[in-house]
């Protein structure tokens, strides 16, 4: 696990010097940390509840369990970060009330193509024999699409480190990116403004650098293209204000708690920002409103720093 953690760190780091990015020491701090939880989770069955490790007999029971090595629970103990486990889910997209895989449908039948891309999606629920509900995760989104693949249906996502040995046709992943890191992409066969949902649940929360990661995001957008991920709540009003400057408008946040933190939901603007905005999937009169909720809410944020 040593060895791939190093070797994630470096393919990281050339992604960053082959976009002229330059990141700061605590940030590489957290980056890393990523990557061996990263590495630590694949070396377990999809969403598992990991006992924290302040229960000492509880987390080394589960580690052996899921390991088959007590050497290598006692070593999990020690490693630096946290124990996780994922499957990849769409879950915090239907807290917030968005159905992936019915908007994604809608946006083929109108456009006759989608492109879809999450960040950090782990198993990305292609263990789906020990994953409750896989049905929500691009795994299930390959079945929906699965005559369309690679011909007018592309799934992409990113890991901080390699998760999948083979996939279906259409279905790409794109280990040592991060969220910030996302512009890595146009080097990978995803085109800036041809990507119609981009969604992070998790990954997108640990990114230190939310600046670079909106307008990476922004870039990768199509008009009208959905953002979704969790974040902080008191980087609510930052985030939002960033996001309005790369032409992303917030539609929606609802307030998670715990490290869910707030879910929030942007879109793409269009070329002319003085154009009506309709937001595809959005009924009207939902619409109208969260376009004038919004509106209010800069114009607070304005007035306040006035």
């Amino acid at each position: 696990m040593y060895k791939d953690s190093i070797q994630a760190r470096r393919e990281i780091a050339r992604n960053f010097t082959a976009l002229n990015y330059r990141v700061d020491p605590l940030h590489w701090q957290t980056l890393c940390m990523g990557v061996n939880r990263d590495l630590q989770a694949k070396k377990m069955r999809p969403n598992v509840p990991v006992p924290s490790r302040r229960k000492v007999i509880p987390f080394l029971k589960m580690m052996h369990q899921e390991t088959g090595s007590m050497l290598k629970a006692i070593l999990a103990f020690g490693f630096d970060g946290p124990w996780t486990s994922s499957g990849g889910s769409f879950r915090l997209a239907r807290e917030i009330g968005f159905d992936i895989a019915h908007y994604a449908k809608n946006i083929h039948h109108k456009n006759g193509k989608v492109t879809f891309l999450e960040i950090g999606a782990a198993w990305a629920g292609f263990r789906a024999e020990e994953c409750a509900g896989h049905q929500a995760t691009i795994s299930g989104l390959s079945g929906e699409f699965r005559e369309q693949l690679g011909e007018s249906v592309f799934l992409h996502f990113t890991n901080l480190t390699p998760w999948h040995a083979s996939l279906p046709k259409g279905v790409t992943e794109h280990p040592y990116v991060t969220a910030a890191g996302l512009g890595a992409l146009e080097n990978r066969g995803v085109q800036a403004g041809e990507v119609d949902i981009i969604y992070s649940q998790a990954a997108a929360y640990f990114e230190q650098d939310y600046t670079a990661f909106l307008r990476s995001a922004a870039r990768l957008l199509k008009e009208d293209g959905v953002l979704i991920f969790n974040h902080d709540p008191v980087l609510a009003s930052a985030m939002d204000e960033v996001a309005w400057e790369h032409g992303l408008r917030l539609v929606r946040r609802k307030q998670m708690g715990g490290m869910n933190g707030a879910i929030a939901r942007y879109h793409r603007l269009r070329s002319s920002p003085g154009s009506q905005m309709v937001f595809p999937g959005v009924k009207r009169a939902e619409d109208e409103e969260v376009v004038c909720e919004s509106l209010v809410m800069s114009a607070l944020r304005r007035n306040v720093e006035v």
